[in-house]
C-alpha cells in the first residue's frame, strides 16, 4: 500500500500520500518533450485544498504542459549507444545500460482531482533532468486525465514510440491497472503499489517505488524496538489513513516486540483531555500516534510526559513555524532527508520548488526528483548492485522488484524538526 496514497499525502499517501483512486475514464492526452534544462517558472500554486482523509484535492487548476525546445543547435539526447560487443546478460526487466531510446513519464496532470499533485511530481522530475544536464537521457512527458484507460493507452503508445522505460501510476488504481496490462511486457516503474500483488508477485518487467505511509509506520516500529522499548500504547484517530498507519504499526510491532495497547481518539480536540484518564491505568513504555498534525498537537499535552512518543510524518509539518510544533516536543518519527538534511549531498544539488507548495505537494516534488534519479540508476544497471541515496530516503531493491525507501530518524525539539544522531 502506498502514500501518493496518503499524500498522495497526500495524504504523505505516495502519504501525498498515495491513497489515490483513478478518475472516470477518458482518453485525453497531452505530450511534451524534455530534451534539456528547463529554466521556465512552474505554474503558480493554488491554495491548499487537499482532503487529508483521502489525499485528494477538492479542486485543481491544471495548466497544459508546454513544448520545451532544445537549446539552439542542440540535438535531442539519448543514452549513449551500447558497446559493439556488450554482453547480453542482464537482470530480468531492466533495460540494457546504453540502450537507445527515451524515458516516458505519464502523469494525470490533466485530471481535475489529481492534477495539482501530479504536477508536483512532474516539476520535481523536470528539476532533476535540468540538474543532470547533458548527461540526462531524453524524456517524453504525457499528460492524461485519468489513470484508467487513458493511462494504459498512453503507456502502449510510449512503448511503440521507442520508450526504454515507462514511469507512471501515482495512484493505487493506476498501479493495479498497469500491473495487469500488456504494458509490463517492457520495463515499467510504477510510482505506487498495486493493491493485489505482493512484492514477490510483481511481473519481471514491473518495478514499484512509493511514498507508502505503511512502510513508514513499519520502520517507526522497528526504530522504537531498536530503542529498547517493548510495550506500545497506540492512539489513533478514525480517519482511513490513520487506521492504515495504526494497522501497519501494530502488525510490525506485534511481530518484532509483542505487546500493543490501542486507544481510539475521536479526532475532536475537545475530547483530548479524556485521554489522560484512559491512559492513567494503562501499562506501556511508549506511545505511538496515528493522526494528523492538528490532532497530534491537541493530544500531546495529555499524554504521560515520561513516556517516549513516536509517530509518522502524517503527524508533523516540517515546514511549520516553531511555535506551531511546540506541542509536539519530543515526538520521534521518520522523515525525508529533503526536509531535515539540507546539507545532504543528494539534497544540496536540487533546487527548491520555484513556487510555494503545501508540504504534501513538496513531498511529491521530492519524489519526482528521485523518480528520475532511480530511472537512470536502473538504466545504468545499478538497481540490483547498489542503493540510491535519494532525497526521499535511501532506496534499495528488496524482495522481488519493489524498491524500499528507508527514511531518516527525526525529532521535534523546541518546535523545530531536527535529524536524530545515531546513539
Amino acid at each position: 500500500m502506498s502514500r501518493v496514497n496518503a499524500i498522495l499525502l497526500l495524504a504523505i499517501a505516495l502519504a501525498v500520500s498515495p491513497a489515490f483512486s483513478a478518475d472516470a475514464p477518458t482518453s485525453t492526452t497531452t505530450r511534451a518533450r524534455i530534451v534539456g534544462p528547463q529554466p521556465q517558472p512552474e505554474p503558480a500554486a493554488q491554495p491548499d485544498d487537499i482532503d487529508p482523509a483521502t489525499g485528494l484535492a477538492h479542486s485543481t487548476v491544471v495548466r497544459p504542459l508546454r513544448e520545451v525546445a532544445p537549446p539552439p543547435g542542440a540535438a535531442p539526447r539519448t543514452l549513449p549507444p551500447a558497446a559493439p560487443n556488450a554482453a547480453p546478460a542482464r537482470p530480468p526487466g531492466i533495460a540494457l545500460a546504453g540502450a537507445r531510446g527515451h524515458i516516458a513519464l505519464i502523469l494525470p496532470t490533466a485530471s481535475p482531482a489529481l492534477g495539482r499533485l501530479a504536477e508536483a511530481v512532474r516539476a520535481g522530475f523536470a528539476a532533476a533532468v535540468q540538474v543532470a544536464g547533458k548527461d540526462a537521457p531524453a524524456v517524453d512527458v504525457t499528460a492524461v486525465d485519468n489513470e484508467g484507460p487513458a493511462l494504459l493507452d498512453a503507456c502502449r503508445k510510449a512503448q511503440d514510440a521507442g520508450a526504454i522505460l515507462v514511469i507512471a501510476a501515482i495512484t493505487r488504481d493506476g498501479a493495479t491497472a498497469l500491473a495487469h496490462s500488456d504494458c509490463v511486457r517492457q520495463p515499467v516503474l510504477e510510482l505506487n503499489e498495486p493493491q493485489d500483488l505482493s512484492p514477490a508477485e510483481l511481473p519481471p518487467n514491473l518495478y514499484t517505488v512509493s511514498l507508502s505511509i505503511e512502510q513508514e509506520a513499519r520502520q517507526v516500529a522497528l526504530m522504537a524496538v531498536s530503542d529498547g522499548l517493548h510495550a506500545a500504547i497506540v492512539v489513533a484517530s478514525p480517519s482511513p489513513l490513520a487506521r492504515r498507519i495504526e494497522d501497519a504499526f501494530e502488525r510490525e510491532w506485534s511481530r518484532a516486540a509483542g505487546e500493543v495497547r490501542p486507544i481510539s481518539f475521536s479526532g475532536n480536540p475537545e475530547d483530548a483531555p479524556l485521554l489522560r484518564d484512559r491512559l492513567e491505568n494503562m501499562k506501556g513504555d511508549m506511545v505511538f500516534l496515528a493522526m494528523e498534525p492538528g490532532e497530534a498537537r491537541a493530544v500531546r499535552p495529555y499524554l504521560p510526559p515520561t513516556l517516549p512518543l513516536y509517530g509518522t510524518s502524517l503527524s508533523v509539518n516540517p515546514r511549520a513555524e516553531a511555535i506551531v510544533n511546540l506541542d509536539l516536543q519530543g515526538l520521534r518519527y521518520l522523515e525525508m532527508p529533503w526536509f531535515i538534511q539540507p546539507d545532504h549531498p543528494a539534497v544540496m544539488v536540487y533546487p527548491q520548488p520555484s513556487t510555494p507548495m503545501s508540504v504534501d505537494q513538496e513531498r511529491l516534488y521530492a519524489f519526482g526528483i528521485d523518480a528520475f534519479r532511480l530511472a537512470v540508476h536502473m538504466l545504468h544497471g545499478n538497481a540490483r548492485r547498489a542503493p540510491l541515496d535519494g532525497v526521499t530516503g535511501r532506496i534499495t531493491l528488496e524482495t522481488g522488484n519493489a524498491f524500499l525507501r528507508t527514511l531518516s530518524p527525526a525529532e521535534v525539539d523546541g518546535g523545530h524538526v531536527i535529524p536524530l544522531r545515531p546513539q
